[in-house]
C-alpha cells in the first residue's frame, strides 16, 4: 500500500467516541435492544470490547460471536455460512457486522427488520481503529453526508454518466432510470425516521447499483485492485476493454493484469467478467489507500465492482433489474478520473467540485 496505517495494539480513548458515534448516531442504537457483535480474529479484542461497552452503556442487551477467520472480501458472495451463525443473528435487532461482508442470510434478516451496520466495511483489521478514527472523527460525517446527498441528487436524475481519465478512461454508462444511493453510513434521517436497515461507515460514496450488461468503453485503472486475495496498485495503468457490462479485454501493467487474467479463469465463473456491477465516487478527505477498505472512500477517486451484486441491490436500489450472480465481488479504482453526468462536471481529474 502507499499509505501508512496505525496498528492497534491498545485501546486509543478517542475510538470510544466513536463506537458512540457509530450505534447512537449512525446505528439509532435504542435501549432494550439484542445487539449481537459478529467478527473474526482478524480484529483486535480491545476494539470488540469498546463496541460492546458502548452498546452495553446505552441499555443494549449485548451479545458476541467471533467466527472462524472470515474469507477474503473478493470471494465472500460463494462462501456458505455455519447455520449456527445464522441462528444466532436471526434473534438479533441490531447486528454488528465486522467479518461476514456479503452473505444471503445478511439480506434475508435486513428484509424482516433487523438493522445491520457495518464498521469498516466488514473485514475488521488489526488497524480498523486507526481508519474509523480518522474518517468517523477528524472530518465532520454530517458534512459528508451533506455533500453525498448533493451530489446524489444530481446523480438521481441523470441520464448518461461518463467517466474519463488522462490515463486513458473512456466509459458511458446509461443512468436513465436507476436510483442512486449515497452511501453516508446513517440509517435514519435527520428527524429520525429509519431510511435503510443496512449502512457502511464511514460513508461518503455517492453512486450506482448497476444492471447486468450495461456500460461501454474502456477503463484505465491506476488505483487500487482487490481480487483474489491481494490489493495491488499497478505500476502502469490496467486497462478493461468493456462491452455491454462485460470486460472483453484485460491489458496494461503487466504483472496485474496477468495475475487478474489468471484468476479469473481459475474461477470457472463467466459472471466474475461483469461489470461495472456497482460505481462510486469516494468523498472522504481522511481515507487512505491502505488494505482497510477505507480506500473505496478516497476523494476524488472512482470505484467500480466486478462479478456479483445480487447480494448488494436489495440493499441499495429500490427499483427491480437485471442482477448479476457470481461467487466472486472484487473491485478496482481509478484515482484521478473525471465524471460527468448528462453534461455536468461532478469531478475533474480527481478533484471533486463544490455542490453544498
Amino acid at each position: 500500500m502507499t499509505d501508512y496505517a496505525d496498528v492497534s495494539f491498545e485501546l486509543k480513548p478517542e475510538f470510544l467516541k466513536v463506537t458512540q458515534y457509530i450505534l447512537r448516531e449512525q446505528a439509532g442504537l435504542k435501549s432494550g435492544e439484542r445487539v449481537l457483535l459478529i467478527y473474526d480474529s482478524h480484529t483486535p479484542q480491545h476494539v470488540i470490547d469498546a463496541f460492546l461497552g458502548t452498546a452495553a452503556q446505552a441499555g443494549a442487551e449485548v451479545y458476541a460471536l467471533k467466527t472462524p477467520m472470515a474469507p477474503h472480501p473478493a470471494v465472500q458472495p460463494g462462501f456458505v455460512w455455519s447455520q449456527l451463525v445464522i441462528s444466532a443473528a436471526e434473534e438479533a435487532d441490531l447486528i454488528i457486522d465486522m467479518a461476514i461482508g456479503y452473505a444471503e442470510f445478511l439480506v434475508k434478516l435486513a428484509k424482516k427488520g433487523a438493522r445491520i451496520i457495518v464498521p469498516g466495511d466488514a473485514t475488521g483489521a488489526p488497524h480498523i481503529e486507526d481508519s474509523l478514527i480518522r474518517c468517523l472523527m477528524l472530518e465532520d460525517p454530517r458534512a459528508v453526508r451533506r455533500e453525498a446527498k448533493a451530489i446524489g441528487k444530481i446523480m438521481d436524475a441523470g441520464k448518461v454518466m461518463r467517466v474519463t481519465s488522462a490515463a486513458g478512461t473512456d466509459f458511458t454508462l446509461n443512468i436513465d432510470g436507476l436510483d442512486a444511493d449515497v452511501g453516508d453510513g446513517f440509517m435514519y434521517d435527520e428527524n429520525g425516521e429509519l431510511l435503510t436497515s443496512y449502512q457502511i461507515t464511514p460513508g461518503g460514496m455517492p453512486g450506482f447499483i448497476v444492471p447486468a450488461g450495461s456500460g461501454d468503453g474502456v477503463l484505465a485503472l491506476d488505483g487500487i485492485m482487490l481480487y483474489e486475495n491481494v490489493h495491488h496498485i499497478p505500476r502502469d495503468p490496467v486497462f478493461f476493454t468493456m462491452e455491454k457490462g462485460r470486460i472483453r479485454e484485460i491489458t496494461g501493467d503487466r504483472y496485474v493484469a496477468t495475475r487478474l487474467r489468471q484468476w479469473l479463469k481459475s474461477l470457472n465463473d463467466e459472471n466474475a467478467y461483469n461489470g461495472p456491477v456497482h460505481i462510486n465516487l469516494g468523498l472522504s478527505r481522511m481515507a487512505r489507500l491502505t488494505e482497510h477498505l477505507e480506500w473505496e472512500r478516497v476523494r476524488g477517486a472512482v470505484v467500480c465492482g466486478f462479478g456479483d451484486n445480487s447480494i448488494l441491490a436489495p440493499y441499495y436500489a429500490r427499483k427491480k433489474m437485471a442482477l448479476s450472480r457470481s461467487i466472486v465481488h472484487w473491485d478496482v479504482q481509478m484515482q484521478i478520473a473525471t465524471i460527468d453526468i448528462d453534461g455536468q462536471r461532478i469531478c475533474e481529474d480527481g478533484v471533486v467540485g463544490e455542490f453544498v
